[in-house]
């Protein structure tokens, strides 16, 4: 009861949302602009996808740009690997992307390495924690995105995490470096970056250690808490209680997390497991390779979109995607549901199964949950 309840009123809120943005848009933002193929606005040409890149931004021209392109990303990039050729476009542009700033922070390996990692840089909210590399791939290094009349915003704080929404007018004052929350017409949100304690797995739903002894896709009990960030934790040590072995004298652990975020226009759900090595000096680096790595997941929820009653959806992955018998990997990833809307987009999870098996230099590793 209390679930229907509260799907009630999310459609209620999604509904009333979407009036209320349609309206404020034609009364405090610039008319949106309609852009076809080889059309020209102060300037900026924009492909015929309504993709183009304006002050180092991306710059859709529509919400059905940016799910069209992030359609694309998903279906034909699957592998964050290959996230850099599609992006390598744009690069020459003058766009560069979150993703890539990870990238580039931690090209350095070297082991007297002592500028800071990415690792450090999020613990110390000095840059943008975005689990989800495709979404982090059309977010600017500096946190930007535009659709239609509006310039996003994120950016890491404190406590909460800082989401803004920019009327197109505001722009000068943005390149200025006048803070979004005293440029006229902005609108601040908090439901992005909402800082949670590391959740472990046995103190929400049911741990397994060893292979998967039902379906990935089979739920029981009742639906588990939803949670904003990322749930999961390290593993230092083999199912037998031996340590991984050192890289180069330095600490190894595996990282492993489901996520739930969003971004106000985008929220995505998905799972990640990740090797590190402990520099000396800097922090943790995703620099170490795991010998093996397969995973499989499903999640069942619902999506929430504004204006659209919130629909049911159940996503998996299996252990043969993308090719995950493949040797020498540090970092698999997978964003099993997104979704995207003009101002208001959320997801709702049911259950969430999650299993993964690890070899790193004999050191086995396999874990399953259910929730």
């Amino acid at each position: 009861m209390k679930r229907k309840n509260y799907l009630t009123m999310l459609a209620v809120v999604g509904v009333a949302i979407g009036l209320l943005y349609a309206c404020k848009r034609s009364g405090e933002m610039s008319p949106s602009l309609d852009l076809g193929s080889g059309n020209s606005v102060h300037g900026q040409i924009l492909t015929k996808e309504g993709l183009g890149v304006s002050n180092g931004w991306l710059k859709f021209s529509s919400i059905e740009s940016f799910n069209n392109t992030m359609n694309i990303l998903h279906e034909k990039f699957q592998e964050p690997a290959k996230l850099s050729g599609w992006e390598s476009g744009y690069n020459q542009k003058g766009f560069s992307s979150l993703r890539k700033t990870y990238e580039e922070i931690d090209a350095d390996t070297s082991e007297h390495r002592k500028a800071p990692t990415v690792d450090s840089l999020i613990k110390t909210n000095q840059l943008l924690d975005c689990p989800d590399s495709w979404f982090a791939t059309v977010l600017s290094k500096d946190g930007f995105i535009q659709i239609a009349d509006t310039v996003y915003s994120f950016k890491p704080g404190n406590e909460k995490g800082e989401a803004y929404a920019i009327p197109v007018k505001g722009i000068k004052e943005l390149l200025n470096n006048v803070h979004p929350a005293h440029i006229k017409g902005s609108k601040l949100h908090f439901t992005s970056f909402l800082k949670i304690p590391f959740i472990r797995w046995p103190e929400q739903g049911n741990e397994h250690i060893g292979p998967i002894r039902l379906s990935i896709c089979a739920t029981s009990g009742p639906s588990m808490p939803n949670f904003w960030g990322q749930s999961g934790g390290d593993i230092y040590a083999g199912d037998n209680g031996d340590t991984f072995p050192e890289h180069n004298g330095r600490t190894v652990k595996l990282n492993y997390h489901r996520w739930r975020v969003g971004y106000i226009f985008y929220a995505s759900t998905g799972v990640r497991m990740k090797m590190w090595k402990h520099t000396r000096f800097a922090g943790w680096q995703s620099v170490t390779y795991a010998d093996q790595m397969t995973m499989e997941a499903c999640v069942k929820g619902y999506a929430a979109q504004a204006g659209i009653a919130p629909y049911p959806f159940t996503s998996s992955t299996s252990p043969t995607w993308p090719g995950f018998t493949k040797y020498a990997e540090n970092n698999f990833e997978k964003t099993l549901k997104w979704v995207g809307s003009p101002i208001f987009s959320e997801i709702l999870l049911e259950h969430f199964n999650f299993h993964f098996y690890l070899n790193y230099r004999g050191r086995i590793v396999e874990r399953s949950i259910r929730q």
